[in-house]
């Protein structure tokens, strides 16, 4: 071999052997990483400078500049280090530091544009240098440098079909110069036209250094479209993803571009029935190590801003089970909004957390044990057994109207009276409690953290401004109450609960911390009116009794009648016939939970409005006529696409959903607005379906039981009295038609007429 630059090609083919979506289709990777220089753009590099020296272009004393995302300008920067040309390299500034130091350290001088122009501001700028000084410089031009095809054409397609054993039937690669996979197809439609070849694009907005989406940047002039078979889409998300996993799971440290490689063909894979996929790897995992491609997954997730330490932390996942707990309803009022608005943001949660396959575990505490519920017994002639079972069958009946997921549990304190004891015993030994005339309290001077989730000083608390303390006789008004000594009338209805201390009741703090079984508790909710002295009670308790301390405290605010309105109402009294429960439960969403919700009448009713325009978009979609081609699939594509990704920043920035809604109301417009100009096909449909199913899969926000039947689902027997009934319509027999609708609502379906046609649902 002559020199280094004889050493570039002939790179390495492995097969991907631990990530497969389909048995019957084999995945291979073409390490590009293994050119000297590090990556696919090695081959271009040379044959761009070979091509200029050639035409005489370069010669000594100019100067080589391009523009680059990085692999590029470090192929040309080891070239001319070898060949003796200086260079110049523009690029934007959000690149990566590894890239910007090797390029240095080949002796290549660096011109830096504004990252957010990303590369298409340093194409702007290599391109001004060109015109002016001509004589100086020489533009590689790499984006219309015929050279960029050529490289692969003569090398890498015919590298593949051998390597392969000629068994290759599919070639995927990433789009950027796009040279890489023109080449290819160039050279696979002589040598072997079956072959298909497939171009893997990022969508718009995306984050994958090298990569361009061909709508929002400029297209480069050696790209064309018409010459692959197909142009698939992956988000930065599952490129990412991809990076981490082939290093876990194969062994393989590459860079972002061949994530989305790994990610574009294992999604073709699902497509076919068989096949040899070979996938181009531009780089390695090195240049990447600067940005947050590797960093530790534990540090994805839901960020909360935690009570605790004052700002926003991250939600670890851990081998067991999420516990997610909240303070219950006061048992006198299971339809509280203050309480449901608490839920379904915690709903929200777990349905977040299943989705990534976390298997939590959500709990609301009731506390049924308290005067209030006691009262309440006293007053229904029922007993307190069969008083808290009604109430948790209320609360389990709203539960199912409001959506809320199926694991969702309403748990009464009642149910963990001997866990309470147990607890008083550990506090008692440790001497972090004390009794006192048959009462049970726990002593705050002994907790030297009281007070830091409320930011409050214990010496600071005015006594008596959260208990009677003529009804307490404890050795300092800070104290709280674990066990209360029972009252007579208590003892007469054997309301008590029979210890060593006597006959005591358990206190609201000691209930619902006492329920709280298990090892870990991962996410307090708790309301504005439990902030203090509630909080920092169960945080001694838990971390007296077992040393439990949660991940995260967060806190939400009240819900609110505006000033000068009407009493807040239950959930009962707010749903009506045009208030359903899943109107009310995207209302409860619409505010940041660190803000209070304000009620009145026209707040709701908008609300409700926005929620049927969501509902009725997602019955249009599966009950519609759409034309066959589908027009605007890349325009339908991206804003699901959008979709997606503005819903998992939102519940992952500290369940901030108020910045979602309005990406979802625009993405409804926009989809109405193409459909409505035929220019949505019912492919497109089917994939704003999907987009829709992912955002009720996190919000819970549709309901599944009042959306139209689509003609694959109508019942046979009806099938023709549908058709009668639509023929008369037309045919103005109205008549007919209302006596037919009488009929099939006999049957047990109802017939609702739209603009967009006949729409009918089961009763």
């Amino acid at each position: 071999m002559s020199d280094l630059l004889s050493l570039i090609g002939n790179t390495p083919l492995v097969e991907i052997k631990n990530i497969s979506a389909n048995p019957n289709v084999r995945i291979f990777a073409k390490l590009e990483m293994k050119n000297p220089g590090g990556s696919v753009k090695d081959r271009v590099a040379l044959a761009m400078i070979e091509r200029a020296e050639k035409s005489g272009d370069l010669a000594p004393g100019k100067t080589v500049i391009e523009a680059t995302s990085g692999n590029t300008g470090i192929g040309l920067a080891m070239v001319c280090a070898v060949k003796g040309y200086p260079i110049k390299l523009i690029m934007s500034s959000a690149a990566s530091e590894e890239r910007k130091k090797i390029m240095r350290a080949y002796g290549a001088e660096i011109i830096l544009t504004p990252g957010h122009l990303s590369t298409d501001g340093a194409i702007e700028e290599a391109y001004r240098m060109a015109r002016e000084e001509p004589d100086k410089y020489v533009l590689m031009d790499q984006f219309n440098n015929p050279a960029s095809i050529k490289a692969h054409y003569q090398t890498t397609g015919l590298e593949i079909w051998e390597q392969s054993g000629k068994q290759v039937t599919h070639i995927t690669a990433c789009l950027g110069t796009t040279g890489t996979i023109m080449g290819i197809t160039q050279k696979m439609r002589e040598i072997a036209p079956h072959v298909q070849c497939i171009g893997i694009e990022p969508y718009p907005g995306h984050k994958i250094q090298g990569l361009k989406n061909m709508q929002e940047s400029y297209p480069p002039g050696i790209y064309d479209k018409k010459n692959l078979d197909m142009v698939a889409s992956v988000n930065d998300e599952d490129a990412f993803a991809m990076c981490r996993e082939l290093a876990r799971k194969e062994g393989l440290f590459v860079g972002m571009s061949s994530g989305a490689a790994m990610a574009g063909s294992l999604k073709l894979s699902k497509e076919i029935s068989q096949g040899f996929i070979v996938t181009i790897f531009p780089d390695s995992g090195e240049r990447y190590l600067s940005t947050p491609l590797f960093k530790v997954p534990e540090e994805d997730g839901i960020k909360f801003f935690d009570l605790k330490s004052r700002k926003k932390i991250s939600f670890q996942g851990t081998k067991k089970a999420p516990v997610l707990f909240t303070i219950g309803p006061r048992t006198n009022f299971p339809d509280d909004p203050d309480f449901w608005r608490r839920a379904v943001f915690l709903d929200v949660v777990n349905r977040y957390l299943y989705y990534k396959k976390l298997k939590p575990h959500a709990v609301a505490i009731i506390a049924d044990f308290d005067d209030t519920t006691l009262e309440a017994v006293r007053s229904s002639g029922s007993n307190l057994k069969k008083f808290s079972q009604d109430v948790v069958c209320q609360l389990e009946k709203i539960s199912h109207q409001m959506n809320m997921s199926p694991g969702f549990n309403y748990t009464p304190a009642s149910e963990y009276l001997d866990e309470g004891v147990q607890v008083c015993s550990k506090l008692l030994s440790k001497g972090l409690a004390y009794e006192k005339l048959r009462s049970v309290y726990f002593d705050v001077g002994r907790d030297e953290d009281y007070g830091a989730l409320a930011s409050v000083d214990p010496k600071t608390i005015i006594s008596g401004k959260t208990v009677d303390l003529e009804d307490y006789v404890k050795d300092s008004p800070r104290d709280f109450t674990l066990l209360k000594r029972a009252s007579l009338k208590d003892l007469k209805e054997d309301n008590v609960l029979k210890t060593r201390w006597g006959n005591v009741r358990p206190s609201w703090y000691l209930q619902m911390a006492s329920s709280v079984c298990g090892d870990h508790l991962d996410l307090v909710l708790a309301g504005e009116t439990h902030f203090f002295p509630h909080l920092d009670n169960l945080k001694s308790i838990w971390k007296g009794s077992s040393g439990l301390m949660p991940q995260c405290w967060i806190v939400a605010q009240s819900v609110k009648s505006e000033p000068g309105g009407k009493d807040l109402p239950g959930l009962g009294s707010l749903s009506s016939h045009e208030v359903g429960f899943h109107a009310l439960r995207i209302w409860l969403l619409s505010v940041s939970y660190h803000k209070t919700l304000l009620y009145s009448e026209k707040n709701l009713a908008m609300w409700t409005k926005n929620w049927h325009r969501i509902q009725d978009l997602f019955a249009s979609l599966k009950v519609g006529s759409f034309v066959e081609e589908d027009v605007s699939s890349d325009e339908v594509e991206n804003l699901c696409e959008d979709l997606q990704k503005s819903l998992f920043k939102a519940v992952e920035d500290d369940l901030s959903l108020y910045r979602f809604w309005p990406v979802l109301f625009s993405f409804s417009k926009n989809i109405r607005r193409l459909a409505d100009e035929k220019k949505m096909g019912s492919n497109q449909a089917q994939v704003c379906i999907k987009a829709l199913k992912m955002v009720d899969c996190i919000l819970g926000i549709l309901d599944w039981n009042n959306l139209p039947l689509a003609k694959s689902e109508y019942p046979l027997e009806l099938t023709e009295l549908f058709e009668q009934r639509d023929r008369a319509r037309k045919e103005k027999d109205y008549q007919l038609a209302d006596d037919l609708r009488k009929k099939i609502l006999s049957m047990g379906f109802r017939i609702e007429d739209t603009q967009e046609g006949m729409r009918i649902y089961k009763c």
